[in-house]
């Protein structure tokens, strides 16, 4: 069989039959053949592996039968895709992937800022400021009720001065101006707005007093001797009001009208 095969090498080439295989090779039919079975039909018409060659190069398809014989091992197909639409998907991809981690990021950091200032404020209420300020006590009953007793005591006082200022000035009043008919009309008007603040200051007693922090016996002496003394000094004040009235109205009916 070598021998064969060696003598059929060696005989010089058939042109008609390189034309023919030529011919046979170039058919698209043939083209999406495999090498081999192409190979092993032209040895069985005869043909010698020198006259194969020659007839595969004349045909100029051995890249094609190679690319064929690739294609035909290779049962998956490849799909070319635009490179556009690939180019764009992957950006908004990318600008959606993006755009949310930024969102995530901006609601992390807020909520990590927020805890931190809450725990800090609260570090500083717990520990710190009473560490440099000390605890603030909080105001007992007699405290509130002993402040607002304070408060009343200063208020009837301003009434006072100004009830006195008023007095002052109903008497600067009737030694300057000339007798008029409204002016005992007035006076009677002032008269008895001033009884009226005096019967307000007289009703302070209603005001809650104080609780006690001495024995009970102790606290009724001591109640007893200052209402006593609050009633002389608001005797004494209403006495010399009503006597600086009753002077000012002597004086504005003593005076003789101006012609």
């Amino acid at each position: 069989m070598t021998d064969q095969d060696t003598n059929n090498n060696t005989l010089p080439l058939r042109e008609s039959l390189v034309k023919t295989a030529v011919q046979f090779l170039q058919n698209p039919k043939v083209l999406s053949s495999p090498l081999m079975q192409k190979q092993e039909f032209l040895k069985r018409k005869g043909l010698t592996d020198e006259e194969i060659k020659t007839a595969f190069k004349l045909a100029s398809v051995d890249n094609i039968v190679d690319r064929n014989a690739i294609q035909s091992q290779n049962p998956y197909t490849a799909v070319q895709m635009p490179s556009g639409s690939i180019q764009s998907y992957r950006q908004t991809s990318v600008y959606q992937s993006t755009f949310l981690q930024q969102v995530k990021e901006f609601f992390n950091a807020t909520a990590l800022i927020g805890v931190t200032v809450y725990c800090a404020y609260w570090f500083y209420k717990r520990f710190i400021e009473p560490f440099l300020f000390g605890r603030r006590k909080k105001k007992s009953v007699e405290d509130r009720v002993t402040e607002l007793d304070k408060t009343v005591q200063n208020s009837m006082k301003e009434v006072k001065d100004s009830i006195l200022k008023v007095e002052g000035e109903v008497q600067k009043l009737t030694q300057h101006q000339a007798l008029d008919p409204t002016i005992p009309q007035l006076v009677q008007e002032l008269k008895h707005d001033l009884s009226s603040l005096k019967a307000l200051l007289l009703s302070r007693k209603q005001f809650p007093t104080a609780p006690a922090s001495i024995p009970p016996w102790q606290l009724g002496a001591t109640n007893a001797s200052q209402e006593k003394a609050t009633e002389r000094e608001d005797d004494a004040g209403s006495g010399s009001s009503t006597n600086n009235s009753d002077s000012s109205l002597e004086m504005i009916r003593e005076d003789p009208p101006k012609e």
